[in-house]
């Protein structure tokens, strides 16, 4: 199963149905749109080298499954993933998650769609380079 998404104006929604609520022990989670950094795709190698390894709660069968929260702190990211090799990560600012990893259908198209619907980020005013 793939995770539903919705991307608006205000944020992005990921939405886990059926065993997946189990696994991730959550029907999913709303980002605003004001903690997005961005999003990008990644190899599933790359993104479980850079997680910790640490599920709490969460479950892992390495290679089919990687479900749950991982770390703690500022490291702590949400993961719903079967046995994809290409990944959404959705980067965050602030708690509880920092990064969210999923799979999706289309992670480059969803990644594009994401970045495009951040408000812009230039230097705040009064600035001078």
């Amino acid at each position: 199963m793939t995770v539903q998404t919705r991307v608006t104006e205000h944020g992005v929604l990921l939405r886990f149905t059926g065993r997946d609520r189990v696994y991730a022990c959550r029907g999913g989670v709303f980002l605003p749109i004001d903690r997005v950094l961005g999003a990008r795709t990644l190899g599933r190698r790359d993104a479980v080298a850079a997680s910790p390894r640490v599920h709490l709660p969460g479950i892992s069968v390495p290679g089919m499954l990687r479900a749950g929260a991982y770390g703690v702190g500022e490291r702590r990211q949400l993961w719903m993933v079967h046995a994809a090799t290409t990944l959404l990560a959705i980067y965050l600012r602030g708690v509880p998650f920092h990064r969210v990893v999923v799979e999706v259908d289309d992670p480059e198209g969803l990644s594009r769609i994401i970045n495009a619907a951040l408000p812009p980020r230039g230097l705040p005013s009064g600035s001078r380079r």
